[in-house]
This record gives structure tokens, sequence and C-alpha cells, in this order.
């Protein structure tokens, strides 16, 4: 044991050495943490909150023109401008304006579309009545082509939900014309006065909820996702001081100096994985308080890190073993520090775009889905979301920390048997 906690008293003092480094993997990682969540969050706030310019051309002046004018002009997502020019050029400049980008979308409503589903009511109705008192021309039913013309730079995605709320409330619209004047054709027909109105609430109300056991009912934001997730990149970005830490070693002759110690390769690997696992601990305490006590200040959502501190100080643990056995086969495999920096941060940046850190995993397709479930990165976040945003125990943490100290004894065994390899 005394050999141990030598090696670790070594580990120790060699990194304090480089003060100026190790004040680097503590502040750059605060840095990219805070500056990514900022990035993430105001680009949501862009998309939720930003007004979307749209140009509305009524020709209509009716129920169906003017409940749409007045809808879009109530709600705060769009920046309403109306044009009342009722003919071809207005519609053509409106066209040249969402081109130029002015306005992200159009709307044109031609005249009479209101009175087309009037007259299909009215047509719908004389098919009921008898022959002797139906009306001898009816008008024949009319299609309404309401046109809506989009900036060409415009996602697909956002085409396709502003179309669906556009149906939907031209569907409502619809349903009350027709229901009012089924009611007053009625009137008509029985010399009275009703004045029956369509009921404002819908029948069918759809409940939204987060299937969660989490009684706070926290949702994913920038920053449950990004705090936890940058946060394992800060680990496992780690293992490039270690492979330079290690390199450095051989090629100054320490580690044949250490050999000449009856002292086993394991130990020594161990030693060097507990000094670099309790940075890994500072990094992540750093992280998260900066994420519950500054993100705040700059007008972000406070990190929730959930009910279950076994859970999460489990998950922590073995992120920080896997990210420490990454670096240390790293620097055992490699030849040069080049090597070890070219193919450490690389792969580092690969393990992370697999693993959900820039997008996340239920966002990827479904091979790259599969691809994300080999990254040990994937496997952090998976255990930090049962934690955050499940209200995980320690028990639905187990599986994921499983794997990522699985990874971790992968790696220290990879490194044992390539140094034992290389020395005979």
């Amino acid at each position: 044991m005394q050999k141990f906690f030598t090696s670790i008293r070594k580990e120790i003092l060699v990194l304090l050495r480089d003060r100026e480094g190790l004040a680097l993997m503590f502040i750059m990682p605060l840095i990219l943490v805070v500056l990514i969540t900022v990035l993430q969050h105001k680009t949501y706030q862009n998309i939720t909150e930003q007004q979307i310019p749209i140009v509305l051309i009524n020709n209509d002046n009716d129920s169906l023109g003017n409940s749409f004018q007045q809808v879009m002009e109530q709600n705060r997502v769009f920046a309403l401008t109306v044009v009342n020019e009722a003919d071809s050029i207005a519609v053509l400049n409106a066209k040249n304006q969402v081109a130029n980008g002015d306005f992200q979308m159009g709307i044109y409503i031609p005249e009479g579309a209101t009175n087309a589903i009037k007259n299909r009511v009215i047509n719908t109705i004389q098919k009921q009545m008898p022959e002797s008192i139906r009306n001898s021309n009816p008008e024949k039913d009319s299609i309404v082509n309401i046109a809506l013309f989009f900036d060409p730079v415009t996602k697909e995605s956002f085409r396709n939900v502003i179309k669906g709320s556009l149906r939907e409330f031209a569907s409502r619209l619809e349903s009350r014309i027709i229901f009012l004047t089924y009611s007053r054709v009625f009137d008509a027909l029985t010399n009275q006065n009703t004045d029956l109105q369509m009921p404002d609430h819908p029948t069918i109300v759809f409940e939204e909820s987060f299937v969660s056991a989490y009684k706070d009912g926290m949702a994913p934001n920038a920053v449950q996702h990004n705090v936890p997730a940058w946060t394992l990149f800060a680990m496992f970005f780690i293992a490039l001081p270690i492979a330079g830490n290690i390199i450095k070693e051989r090629n100054e002759g320490c580690t044949d100096r250490i050999r000449t110690i009856p002292v086993s390769p394991l130990l020594i690997m161990s030693s060097k994985a507990m000094v670099f696992i309790f940075v890994c601990l500072l990094q992540t305490l750093m992280i998260f308080l900066t994420g519950i006590y500054v993100m705040p200040l700059l007008d972000l959502p406070q990190l929730m890190p959930g009910h279950s501190i076994a859970g999460l100080l489990l998950i922590i643990f073995a992120s920080a073993m896997a990210a420490t056995g990454f670096g240390i086969a790293i620097g055992t495999i490699s030849g040069s520090v080049v090597q070890a920096s070219t193919f450490g941060s690389v792969s580092v940046v690969i393990l992370a775009a697999l693993g959900g850190v820039w997008i996340p995993a239920y966002l990827m397709s479904g091979i790259m889905r599969k691809m994300s479930a080999l990254s040990p990165m994937n496997w952090g976040i998976e255990g930090f979301y049962e934690v955050f945003l499940r209200n995980g125990s320690a028990a639905d943490v187990l599986p994921h920390a499983m794997k990522l100290i699985a990874f971790f004894v992968a790696m220290i065994l990879i490194s044992w048997k390539y140094r034992r390899r290389k020395t005979i």
C-alpha cells in the first residue's frame, strides 16, 4: 500500500510542476460549457420567441380572410404586414419581397373564399330538401386555393410546421362558417331566430406532459444537456495531458528507472489513474457549480442535478474512470507526443460527435443512433439523463456505469499487455 501512495505522490508532483497546464484543464472546460450553452440557448430562444416576418394579402375581406388576419395579428410569433391591394401586381410584389428575404413567407387569400364555403353548405342543404322547394340553379362547388410562398432558405421542418398550423386553423374556420350557415338556413326555413353560436372550446383537447418520474417537471433544455455533455468532453480530453505525461516520462528515462523498482506496472497505472480521476472529479464539481449558480446570472436556466446523489456520484466516477483509462491507453501505445496529440484529439472529437455531445442522439438517424450506442460518452450522457431528467436512482444508472467501468478495465488491460509485450 505504501508503494501505491508513493506512486500517487509522484504523479501529483509531476502534475503540479505544470501549473499553467493544470489551470487550463479547469478553466478551458468552464469557458467551453458556458459559451456553448449560451449559444444554444439563444438559438432555442430565436426559434420560439423571435417574430417571423409574414406578408398577408387578404382579398377575401370576409369571415375567412378577416379571421386569418385577426388571429395572426394577435399571435406574437408573427410580425404581420397586410397588403390591401386586390390585384395580381400586389401578389407579384409580395412574392418578390419574400424571395429577397424581406419576409419569410407570404399568404394570399383570394376574393370570395368565404362565399365559396357558404355556397358549398347551401348546396349540401339543397340536396336534403324536397324537390319542390329546391333552388333550380344551384351554384357549383368551388375549391378555395390559399397560396403560401416561402423564402427559399426556409427549412423544410419550419414549412411543415407552419403549413400544419395554418391547415388546422383554416379547418376550424371552415367548420365555424359551415355551422353558422346551417344555423341561418335552418332558421330561415323554420321562421325563427335562435342566434346559435358555435362553441369556442373544442370537445377534444390534447394534454401534453413528459413521461418522467421527475416531480419538478424538468424538461430537457440547453443547460440540462450541455453541462453533462461538455463535462464528459472535458473529461475525455484529459486523455491528452495523461498521454503526454506518460510519453514524457518514457522519453526522459523515468519509466526505465521505475522498472528497476519491484513495483507492478498495474500499480503504476492505477496510481496515475487515481490522480487524474480526482482531477476529473474536480472538473465536474466546478462545471456543475457553474451550472447551478453562474448560469442563472446569464439569463440561462439553472442546472437541476436531480434527486439521486448516489446515482449522480456513480455516473460521474465511472465516467472519470473511462476517460482516464482512455488517456492511459493512448499514452502507452503512442510512440511520440505528435501521435498521441493527433490521435487523442481526433478520437475524442469522434467519440463526442457519435456520443451525442453536439447533437443529442435522439435527433440522429437510425444508423447513427446505433453507432452512438458504441461511444462511451453516450453511456455517460444517458446516465446523466437518468438522474437529471428521469429522476433515476443508482440502480437505473448502474447499467451505464458498468459499461464505463468495463471500458476503463479494458483500456488498462490493453495498456498493460502492450507494455509487457514491449519489455519482453
